[in-house]
Formats: C-alpha cells, sequence, structure tokens
C-alpha cells in the first residue's frame, strides 16, 4: 500500500482520490478552499458519466437531478445549417452511456470530494499548498499551510491536480503556452428556461460569429451559463470598457445567441479567464503525476475539461498501483502516462484546429479566424504537436491535399450531424440523422475495400510494451500494440505476435484490405479487424493505393475519447 499525496479537491484531485482508495492505498488530499466554491466548466461528456458510475456514484448524481444532455448542437459558420454531435451510441456495456449531464460546479465538485471522504481519502479543506519537492528517489515532500502554519508533509507519491495554479508546475518551469489558442473567456448567466422540448433539450450550444464563438448551457433552475471566446488581442478594449460592458456588448454581435436567449434576464456577475491554452512539457516522472488543468488545457469547443480531469485522475491512480506492485516497470509506466495522456490532449487539439478552420473560411474575415485558420503544412505554432508532424508527412508528397484533407475532416463530421432545416426546431429529431450515418458508413466502406494494395510504412514491424487500465477493477495491466521502428504505433487495440507476423507479411507482400481484414479476422480479431486497420492508417503505420495506384485517403470522422463506446478508459 502507498501513500499518496493530491492537491487540490476538483473533479481530478477527487477522482483520484476515490480510484486509490478502491486499488487499496492511503490518500491525503488538500484542498486550498473551502467547499462549495464556484467553478465555471459545467458541461460533461458521457465518458465522464461512465468513469463516476463505475466509481459507484450514480446514486449520487441521480440525487441532484443535473439537466441531461444528450448531444452537443453546433450553429458553426456563418450561413451554415445547425448540426448535431449525437452521443447515440449502442449500450455494449452497462458503463457505456449515451447522454452526458450539464452540473453546477459548485455542487457536483463538493458531492465528488464528499464521495471521496466517505470512501476512506483524509480531506483537508482551507489548506493550500505552497511548495512540492519531488527531487528524492524515495518519497516526495510537500509545505502545507495549516491553521497553526506551515507543516511538512511526506508520501510515497503526489498527484498534482491543484488546476492552472498548480505550486509544482510552477516550480518545474514546464508549462509552455499555445500561440495557436490565444484565447480568453468571458462569461455569465441568464434566466431562460430551455426553449425545446424534444431531442435538443439539454444540448449544449456552440455558435460562431464574427469576432469568436458563444457557448450556452442549460444548466437545472431554467438557468442558462454564456460564455464568449475572443482573442487575445481584446484584452485591453475589455479594460478600456469594463467587463460588462464588453460583455454585453460583444454578446450583441453574435444574432443567434441573442435569439436563444430571447431577451432573458442577466442574473449574475461577468467573470473573465485569460490563460486558456497550456500543457506540460513532462505529465509525470519520479514520484509525481499532474492531472486536469495541472497538466494541460484547451479551448472548451466539445467540453472536455472534465474529462480530461477525471479520465487522467484514474490513470495516475493506476500508474501508481501498479508501480507500487512493479516498481521495475517505473520508467516504462511514466512513459505510457505520458503518451496516452499527450495522445488524448491531441486529439481534442486537432479536432479544435479542423473545426475552426473550417468555420475561419465561412466567418467574415476577422483576426480571431484568420489567426485559427490552418491553410499550409508550415505553421511554427503547430510544430510540436504529433497530429500536426503527421500532416505535414502527408503534405510532403501533396500539400493542397493533406491541407484540404484536414479542412473536409470537420466537414465529414458536421455533414453526418447536419440538420434539415436553417432555423433550430422542436422538430429535429436524432433520428433525422441516421441517413447521414448510413451514407457515411457506405462511403467509409467503399473507400477502404477500394484498397488493392496496402503497404507498411517502415523498416520494422514491432510489438512494443504498452499498458491499460481495466474497465471495472481499475488495475493498470501490462498488453502490446503494433508499432515500427520510427516510434509510429496504434495503440488502441493490443496485438500479439500472430498479428504481427499478419503485418510483417504484408511488409514483405503488400496485399488487398479485404484480404487483410480476412486475415485479422481469423487471428482473433474479428470484432475489431476494420476498426484495427482504420486505426493503423491514421497512425501512419499503414498506407493502401487503389489499382490505378493511387493513394486511398481514408476520410474517417474525428474522434476523441469521452464519446461513443470505447472510452479509453
Amino acid at each position: 500500500m502507498a501513500k499518496v499525496l493530491v492537491v487540490g479537491g476538483g473533479p481530478a484531485g477527487s477522482v483520484a482520490a476515490l480510484s486509490l482508495r478502491r486499488l487499496g492505498h492511503e490518500v491525503v488530499l488538500y484542498e486550498k478552499a473551502r467547499f462549495p466554491r464556484y467553478r465555471v466548466g459545467e458541461s460533461l461528456l458521457p465518458g465522464t458519466l461512465s468513469i463516476l458510475t463505475r466509481l459507484g456514484l450514480k446514486e449520487d448524481i441521480d440525487r441532484f437531478g443535473f439537466v441531461k444532455k444528450p448531444s452537443a448542437t453546433f450553429l458553426w459558420g456563418q450561413d451554415q445549417a445547425p448540426w448535431t454531435f449525437s452521443f447515440t451510441t449502442p449500450k455494449s456495456a452497462p458503463w457505456v452511456f449515451d447522454h452526458a449531464i450539464q452540473v453546477k460546479r459548485d455542487e457536483f465538485d463538493q458531492m465528488l470530494l464528499e464521495a471521496a471522504r466517505r470512501r476512506g481519502a483524509v480531506v483537508h479543506e482551507g489548506a493550500p499548498v505552497r511548495d512540492v519537492d519531488v527531487q528524492r528517489d524515495d518519497r516526495v515532500t510537500a509545505v502545507v499551510e495549516g491553521p497553526d502554519g506551515e507543516v511538512t508533509v511526506e508520501a510515497d507519491y503526489v498527484i498534482d491536480a491543484s488546476g492552472s495554479g498548480s505550486p509544482l508546475v510552477k516550480k518545474l518551469k514546464t508549462r509552455r503556452y499555445d500561440p495557436f489558442y490565444r484565447s480568453f473567456a468571458i462569461w455569465s448567466y441568464f434566466r431562460r428556461a430551455d426553449p425545446f422540448k424534444g431531442d435538443l433539450a439539454g444540448t449544449t450550444y456552440s455558435i460562431t460569429f464574427e469576432h469568436g464563438w458563444v457557448w450556452m448551457i442549460p444548466l437545472r433552475g431554467d438557468v442558462y451559463s454564456v460564455g464568449i471566446i475572443v482573442d487575445q488581442d481584446k484584452i485591453k478594449e475589455v479594460g478600456d470598457k469594463g467587463q460588462e460592458a464588453f460583455y454585453k456588448e460583444t454578446l450583441a454581435k453574435c444574432a443567434r445567441a441573442m435569439s436563444i436567449l430571447d431577451g432573458a434576464e442577466m442574473f449574475d456577475g461577468v467573470r473573465v479567464v485569460q490563460d486558456w491554452s497550456y500543457e506540460a512539457e513532462i505529465f509525470s516522472e519520479r514520484r509525481y503525476f499532474l492531472c486536469g488543468d495541472s497538466a494541460c488545457f484547451t479551448d472548451p469547443l466539445f467540453s472536455q475539461g472534465v474529462h480530461l480531469a477525471t479520465q487522467s485522475a484514474v490513470c495516475a491512480a493506476a500508474a501508481i498501483d501498479r508501480m507500487t506492485t512493479h516498481p521495475e516497470e517505473r520508467d516504462a509506466i511514466h512513459a505510457w502516462y505520458n503518451h496516452s495522456y499527450r495522445e488524448t490532449y491531441e486529439q481534442y487539439h486537432e479536432f479544435l484546429a479542423s473545426f475552426y478552420t473550417f468555420a475561419s473560411f465561412t466567418e467574415p474575415e476577422s483576426e480571431f479566424w484568420r489567426k485559427r485558420r490552418i491553410s499550409e503544412s508550415r505553421d511554427d505554432r503547430l510544430e510540436r504537436k504529433r497530429w500536426f508532424e503527421r500532416l505535414v508527412d502527408r503534405a510532403s508528397s501533396n500539400e493542397d491535399l493533406a491541407i484540404e484533407d484536414f479542412r473536409d475532416r470537420a466537414s465529414t463530421m458536421i455533414a453526418i450531424g447536419r440538420h434539415k432545416r436553417m432555423e433550430l426546431s422542436d422538430d429535429f429529431s436524432d433520428g433525422e440523422l441516421n441517413a447521414a450515418r448510413v451514407k457515411w458508413i457506405s462511403q467509409l466502406t467503399k473507400q477502404l475495400n477500394s484498397i488493392k494494395r496496402m503497404e507498411w510504412n517502415g523498416a520494422d514491424v514491432l510489438l512494443k510494451p504498452y499498458y491499460k487500465v481495466h474497465p471495472l477493477t481499475f488495475n493498470l495491466g501490462p498488453q502490446s500494440v503494433i508499432a515500427n521502428e520510427a516510434g509510429r504505433a496504434m495503440t488502441k487495440y493490443p496485438l500479439e505476435e500472430e498479428q504481427r507476423q499478419i503485418f510483417a507479411a504484408l511488409k514483405r507482400e503488400p496485399m488487398e484490405y479485404r484480404e487483410l481484414i480476412r486475415q485479422l479476422a481469423e487471428s482473433g480479431k474479428q470484432e475489431h479487424s476494420a476498426h484495427i486497420v482504420i486505426r493503423m492508417l491514421e497512425a501512419g503505420l499503414l498506407t493502401g493505393y487503389d489499382k490505378a495506384g493511387k493513394q486511398v485517403v481514408i476520410q474517417d470522422r474525428l474522434r476523441f475519447d469521452g464519446v461513443g463506446e470505447e472510452y479509453e478508459v
């Protein structure tokens, strides 16, 4: 059993404590505030609901009666029909959800913290952590401000879930700010009943306008959270006009948001957050782990903040549990945590970049949209992003095709969820999207079947050690993933030597897509054979060509963790 210090009592800290207690470890949690306390970030993803349900919190969640969120709806791009990202998915397991929830964070966060306390975590509120020392190999120490002054505490590990003001990240000086998403948020609250009663009831709205976009989140009690994302070059204007005047004046420029509000009364003050997008260079090493906003944060378009927090918390707890019994695997476990966390974060980052690029070609020319457009494969703002490196690699053979395909990935997602009407209406139903879903699956299948020569990219076909968190026990277990010598790997589905031999044979003698699928199915991967190949194409391990020798570019859906039926955790 390990003793773990958890810094911060928000969703990341509380879920880390709950997971560690489930795994049998001692937890001492320090939170600088006294709960309940205010936080923004009210819109969640189904994957978060899944994690909390598996931690045994379903009754707690149901007791609060949070608003059910069936989807996210976008009025994205000028003169574009609305489109809805539906969470509809087959219930392939009891912990798979077709909806999320909209929460009041003061209630939600306190619920999680109290659950951690009930499960045996020692929780100290009003106890800010002033310093954390992670330089020793055998323990960590922290300086905590208590009622009688500062005290020094020791533990085997520390999970820093203290948010953007992380004392450890400040000390290590590892945070780097994102030059691509240099935005800030300004928001308030309105008295407004949800205007829709059908399949749009409870949905989150994201609405573009000339100078940015607006979020609208329905909360319990006929309240809407309404925030505006604008470029940081507007900060001076906020100072000159004052927060409330700037907010009201800017919101009035978004006609579609004003239409939904329909004269609703603003009843709360205006708040601003400026440090909008960043990541730490290292998410974990030695005896520390960063979770949630301590590790990274980016534009909230897809409501990913709380999910990144809870998913990373479970992973950090599972990693510590594994290290306790297998200390010889420490470096491999840290490599897994850093890789899997950064991959999840970058999925959101890529998703955002594609959707911003799409909108930038439909909205009036402005600084906000010009700065968020990817129009060529040379963009220094994105040079450290793995997803952008893959785009650059593809652009080396055909830059116009690579950039066009990147923009079209957002177009594909939008086409699947596009409404039949230009205006929001209670006539909308989730079922009307089925035809577009079937069409997309048909087109994807046709593309895949057109591949007559599948080639391996790289000199070697390797199995590399990796890890996976068990969905019920939360134990971290070893597995193998397919990779090449350049470090490219497909980590979603574990593979074994039998599958490695199939790809080694493909490297020696390219084969058709259908033959590859047949061999994977015969090796025991029938259920996921097509998904495996798609993921390997996305990872750059495979390239497919049609009968004329032309590369087949698979226009798969943009994806990210927390939705669908295959959660990362």
